[in-house]
């Protein structure tokens, strides 16, 4: 994904010419002048001020149009107002692209919003590309290229060092909190660019272009959104193409957050769950803090993906084992237990330690040579594809002994070693020595866990597309069919009632319980003999979505006489509950009870299509118990969809009842997700609730869908 050439120019510029410089160092343009000598940027640097004041080691210009030649790079040091007449300058020198630093643009309200507007027409004119306003700028350490102001930058020069991770931000303060964190550790990052308000440039094209830096081989993404969602979907898969393992801190996670940014399958599909759902299906690892961002990033940028999904963990911690147990199971990674085999083997190496995985190996300080003695045990059985060792600083003379050791065992093994370091102050030597080296390395489990969970899904995901390309492709749509519902669109008449929904979902593919539309009692139990009975009747109307809150459904009616009562009852009590409502007429259909789910589809206005699935029917919304995933879903993806729900015991056979059938339901999660993605710019919504597992198959039992306003 090759950014186009304006966007490189800025992001490597071989020129760079600062609007707005002056001698005072404290001001934006001054500290970014600063900033590039220190770094040694080998470029031209231009200034700019319409006094020409006298700058040292820099020729000034009065306007951008007198300088010598056309800039890669504008930073814009001037006040809002200022800037359109900049910009059409700029365009006419042909400038690669320009910095806003300033804010007071569309943040601030209608007339901030109409000067960026404004802002963004003159730059589209010319051909200038815009990276802001509010941005805090471009820092690539490996080019010697700073264009930012950002007080990270006031450490030692020498401290802001290349490393590998990218970084794209849209909070360039966080930008600088992490080039800090990186920094205080020995590292760095290999560039960050904050996007800011994104009047043009936006995270998605950034995070595109850094697929194609070679010195990135992890992107770190800081977002509160994502304007562009086909581009940010197809940049995800450009960097697991790659080989780019990518890691997502969503922030504005809740109601006040969100409301700070200013900024029934429907409700339960909401705006977080929508982005975490977007980054699972896409291989993105997500994370919580901006301190984890870098710490995930870090390890999946320098551990290989691993073979299998089997997760070896070496302590020499009884806590520790216990801790990484937990958790490890919380995200749902695979811890298998020894073999018998592997039991034998590391009984010889354990001091009042434990045989199990975690294995702990109890004391170590008059063996210590055990620790590497058991990892390469974990190494060397098929069972695991992942080894986690676990150190601590007892004793802390061996820490670098041991680190020494770890990185000789990394290097011969074919498995991942991500390191959990947690030895503090007292094995600092170590963590020096495994820095220095390479290695993967955290000091926070749950940082280390969340990047083991992270290169696992990756591993699944390459696996997957390896075997099958097709896997992921939206399935063609049918021409009739578009036809029939683009036709409804235009009329207008957008929520189908339960009976059509039926009927859309029978040519679609998925299954539904037998019916019959009824005009009349008698036509009510001419349709229930021929079904059988047991039977359910049900109002069809397009505007009555929850039938059962509003008497509108009457179940397990099983004579003529009880189906009888049960219609003149709900006429009676439909007009009592719901007065005005619309009844097209009724339903009669097969009572088929059993264990009951919910899933769905919603078309996302950033990520398009995702299929939803939830436990229990009615408790997936009581307890908040679903998952989501983009459509088109493999069936693969909806067992990891089944097998994250609390409620998925009730597929086992809860208190008596049968089992059912998790594989046939994951299939259906699939059919379903095959259907939103086709019909995906017409099918706004799809709504089984429920779904019910009876008489050995799933059927949808309740429908409900809704199609896309024509615009």
């Amino acid at each position: 994904m090759t950014p186009s050439p304006s966007l490189f120019r800025l992001l490597r510029p071989a020129s760079v010419s600062i609007v707005g410089l002056s001698a005072d160092q404290s001001k934006h343009g001054g500290r970014v002048l600063s900033f590039l000598r220190a770094a040694g940027f080998e470029g031209s640097i231009w200034g700019v001020h319409p006094r020409t004041p006298a700058v040292e080691g820099v020729e000034m210009f009065p306007s951008l149009e007198e300088v010598p030649a056309s800039p890669d790079a504008i930073v814009l040091a001037v006040p809002p107002p200022s800037i359109p007449g900049v910009l059409e300058a700029a365009g006419e020198k042909k400038a690669g692209g320009a910095i806003i630093f300033s804010g007071g643009f569309a943040e601030t309200g209608a007339e901030g919003a109409a000067l960026q507007d404004r802002v963004l027409d003159v730059a589209r004119a010319g051909g200038v590309r815009l990276l802001g306003p509010n941005s805090a700028g471009i820092i690539l350490p490996g080019a010697r290229t700073i264009l930012s102001f950002l007080t990270c930058l006031e450490r030692p020069i020498a401290e802001i060092r290349p490393g590998p991770v990218g970084l794209v931000t849209q909070s360039g303060g966080t930008g600088s909190f992490i080039h800090n964190l990186a920094a205080d550790r020995g590292g760095g990052l290999a560039i960050s660019v904050s996007t800011g308000n994104e009047a043009d440039i936006e995270l998605g094209e950034v995070f595109a272009a850094l697929v194609d830096e070679p010195d990135v081989r992890a992107i770190a993404l800081l977002l509160e959104t994502v304007r562009d969602g086909p581009r940010f979907i197809a940049a995800a898969r450009a960097a697991r193409a790659a080989g780019k393992p990518v890691v997502a801190c969503k922030i504005g996670r809740t109601r006040v957050g969100q409301e700070i940014m200013r900024t029934h399958t429907g409700a339960l599909a909401g705006p977080l769950r929508t982005f975490e759902a977007a980054f699972e299906s896409l291989g993105i690892a997500s994370v919580r803090t901006p301190a984890e961002l870098l710490d995930v990033a870090e390890v999946m940028a320098r551990a290989p993906l691993p073979g299998g999904e089997g997760v070896g963990i070496v302590t020499h911690s009884g806590g520790a084992a216990v801790m990484l147990a937990d958790r490890a199971g919380e995200l749902g990674l695979s811890l298998p237990g020894p073999s018998p085999d592997l039991k034998s083997r590391l009984a010889p190496l354990l001091q009042m330690g434990a045989a199990g995985n975690p294995v702990d190996l109890g004391g170590i300080v008059s063996r210590p040579e055990r620790y590497g003695e058991a990892i390469r045990l974990f190494l060397g059985d098929p069972a695991y594809d992942l080894v986690i060792p676990v150190s601590t600083p007892h004793p802390s003379a061996h820490s670098a002994g041991r680190a020494r050791e770890l990185t000789r065992i990394s290097r011969g093994a074919r498995e991942p070693l991500p390191n959990l370091w947690l030895a503090g102050e007292l094995g600092r030597a170590g963590l020096e020595i495994l820095r220095e080296e390479d290695a993967p390395v955290a000091e926070n489990a749950e940082s280390l866990l969340l990047a083991v969970k992270g290169l696992v899904r990756l591993g699944v995901m390459k696996r997957a597309e390896s075997a099958d390309a097709s896997s992921v492709e939206a399935p063609a749509p049918d021409a009739g069919m578009m036809k029939r519902l683009r036709k409804r669109r235009a009329e207008g008449n957008l929520n189908l009632s339960e009976a059509e929904s039926k009927a859309l979902l029978g040519e679609l593919g998925i299954p539904v319980v037998t019916g019959e539309a009824a005009a009349s009692p008698i036509e009510a139990a001419r349709a229930a003999a021929r079904i059988g009975y047991p039977v359910v009747l049900k109002a069809i109307s397009a505007n009555l979505p929850h039938k059962s809150e509003a008497g509108g459904l009457r179940l397990n009616l099983r004579s003529e006489d009880e189906l009888r009562r049960a219609w003149e009852e709900m006429m009676s009590g439909l007009d009592a509950n719901e007065p005005g409502v619309s009844v097209e007429g009724w339903l009669v259909e097969e009572f088929a009870p059993g264990t009951e789910m919910i899933i769905g589809s919603v078309r996302d206005a950033t990520f398009g299509p995702m299929v939803l699935a939830g436990a229990g029917g009615v408790l997936a919304e009581a307890l908040d118990d679903v998952a989501l995933a983009m459509a088109p879903a493999t069936e693969a993806d909806a067992a990891r969809m089944i097998a994250s729900l609390r409620g998925r015991r009730l597929l086992r056979g809860f208190r008596g009842a049968p089992p059912a059938d998790e594989g046939a339901l994951a299939a259906l999660i699939a059919r379903l997700s095959r259907a939103a993605a086709a019909y995906g710019g017409d099918i706004s919504e799809i709504d089984l609730n429920p779904v019910t597992y009876s008489g050995g198959r799933w059927l949808a039992a309740d429908a409900l869908i809704k199609l896309t306003p024509i615009k």
